[in-house]
C-alpha cells in the first residue's frame, strides 16, 4: 500500500533525525526510521524511492547524503538495480546533488551491469 505524503516525511525527517543523533541520546525513539526504510528498500521498492527522494531534498548535507547513499540508496540499488537504474541514470544527468550522492554507493551485491552504470554517471565520493 502506497504511503501517503505525510508518511513519506515523517519516516524522511525521522530518519534524518536517527542519523545526527546516532550516537548520542534518542536513537533509539528514532531507530524505527531506520528500520521501515530498510524494510521498504526490501519489500517496496517504490515507497523506499520516494522516501529516499525526499530524504535528500530534506537535508543535502554530506553526512546525511553520505549514509543515504551508502545505506539505503545502495540497498535498494543492489535489490532492484535493474528497476531503478535507468532513473538513476536520469537524474544523475541533471542534478548535480543526486550524482554526488551516487558518489557514496558501493557496488554491495548489484550486477555488474547496474554497477558499471552507477559509476559512470556517480559524483565525487565522499
Amino acid at each position: 500500500m502506497p504511503l501517503r505524503d505525510d508518511e513519506i516525511r515523517s519516516l524522511a525527517e525521522t530518519w534524518i533525525e536517527h542519523q545526527l543523533h546516532n550516537r548520542g541520546l534518542g536513537s533509539e525513539a528514532t531507530f524505527w526510521a531506520w528500520e521501515r526504510l530498510w524494510e521498504l528498500t526490501d519489500s517496496e521498492p517504490e515507497e523506499a524511492w520516494r522516501v529516499i527522494e525526499a530524504i535528500r531534498h530534506a537535508n543535502g548535507t554530506d553526512l546525511i547524503l553520505g549514509n543515504l547513499g551508502a545505506g539505503p540508496l545502495e540497498d535498494l540499488l543492489s535489490q532492484h538495480g535493474d528497476q531503478f537504474i535507468d532513473r538513476v541514470e536520469t537524474l544523475a544527468r541533471r542534478d548535480a546533488q543526486f550524482r554526488k550522492l551516487l558518489g557514496a554507493v558501493w557496488q554491495n551485491t548489484m550486477s555488474e551491469e547496474v554497477w558499471s552504470r552507477v559509476r559512470a554517471v556517480a559524483g565525487a565520493s565522499f
